[in-house]
């Protein structure tokens, strides 16, 4: 009988949307004893019942990084293991050979795992690495008990490399109770929005050169562009620090990011959400997670025209999708809201209800709890 969770990540902070705020919380709010450790920050703290511990240290090995992650584990002597990248598998399965073979491992997958390292690099390395990557994949994911996903295309692979375990997909909807509804009427202002990392491959130049070609063609409409979150590259921050230093036509907002249920306090004024993200094989098969928050904020999007959005939902009764190139499409996207105020409404009132109805954690997460009672 699963008494004890542990929920341990090498890539995440610990207070990551999923693995804290979804996660951790529902699974200690059913009675279970949960605990998050991670080797990506310093940190021993207890936040709604759940203690978290980790360390930050990069004069560490990643061999000794997995050892001293295998050492909490042994410590706390969980009945399951829920791990949110494969490397994390490494410090589980070896408690479970050596400590408790009885223990339950599961892998949620989460990135397109191997691309998102291999494809950092370039000719003969990338397709070793990739190759040697997914080879340690098939291995890994193989020891496991169960898969998790939060999307189909993500688990597809799964079916072929792991095909006797248990697949289930958990989907990324937000935590309803964090987010506020907030319509805001367009008058005499207009806020657009991106919030997450923030880099250049994520749209960024692509948005403020949308935001300026609508100052002028609007003169008499004040343009705010808000920026909620974090660079990723100190570099591409210096960049486009420089390139903003001399805009007038617009306002421009950088915002701290904050935790989760305090996100919809950067949206509530906004007006139209987007993401006009570069097309890549990861994004054009990745469904954009903030796009649901959003929608439970009740702000209509502007979001790159990716196949997984499509999948999931008819997308135009709550926003558009565009191509992220063609600058002008989006101006007239965002000029059908500001000729029909009717229209705005309705997909902000929609976005809304297909949140309450559909697409919230707090249905999703039994699909993790009766998964973790089945095993």
């Amino acid at each position: 009988m699963i008494k004890k969770v542990a929920l341990v990540t090498t890539g995440h902070p610990p207070l990551d949307e999923r693995i804290f705020w979804k996660f951790a919380i529902s699974i200690s709010s059913n009675g279970y004893d949960t605990v998050i450790f991670c080797s990506t920050e310093n940190i021993s703290i207890k936040k709604e019942n759940v203690f978290i511990k980790g360390f930050s240290d990069d004069t560490l090995s990643r061999k000794e990084k997995l050892n001293r992650l295998f050492s909490l584990i042994r410590e706390f002597k969980p009945d399951l293991i829920i791990c949110p990248e494969v490397s994390a598998i490494i410090p589980a399965y070896k408690y479970k050979k050596t400590d408790n073979n009885k223990c339950k491992i599961v892998s949620d997958v989460t990135e397109w795992y191997p691309e998102n390292v291999a494809f950092k690099k370039s000719g003969i390395l990338k397709i070793l690495n990739y190759l040697s990557l997914f080879a340690g994949n098939i291995f890994l994911t193989n020891k496991c008990d169960s898969i998790i996903s939060g999307e189909k295309s993500k688990l597809n692979r799964y079916k072929i490399i792991s095909p006797f375990k248990k697949k289930i997909i958990i989907r990324y909807y937000p935590v309803i109770k964090y987010f506020r509804y907030s319509p805001t009427p367009i008058k005499d202002e207009l806020i657009l929005c991106y919030a997450g990392l923030i880099n250049f491959s994520r749209g960024i130049i692509e948005l403020l050169h949308v935001a300026e070609k609508l100052a002028d063609a609007h003169p008499g409409l004040q343009i705010k562009l808000r920026l909620v979150g974090k660079f990723q590259s100190k570099n591409e921050e210096n960049e486009f620090n420089n390139i903003i230093r001399n805009k007038k036509s617009i306002q421009i907002e950088l915002r701290e990011w904050t935790e989760y249920k305090n996100i919809s306090e950067n949206l509530a004024d906004v007006h139209i959400c987007f993401d006009l993200r570069k097309r890549n094989y990861i994004y054009n098969n990745s469904l954009p997670i903030k796009i649901f928050e959003y929608m439970a904020c009740g702000k209509p999007f502007i979001f790159t025209d990716v196949k997984p959005i499509r999948d999931e939902m008819k997308a135009d009764n709550f926003g558009f999708l565009a191509d992220p190139d063609n600058k002008d499409e989006i101006v007239k996207l965002i000029e059908k809201y500001l000729n029909d105020k009717t229209l705005y409404l309705e997909h902000s009132k929609n976005g809304r209800m297909e949140i309450e109805r559909n697409k919230n954690w707090e249905t999703e997460s039994q699909k993790l709890l009766s998964l973790i009672s089945g095993l």
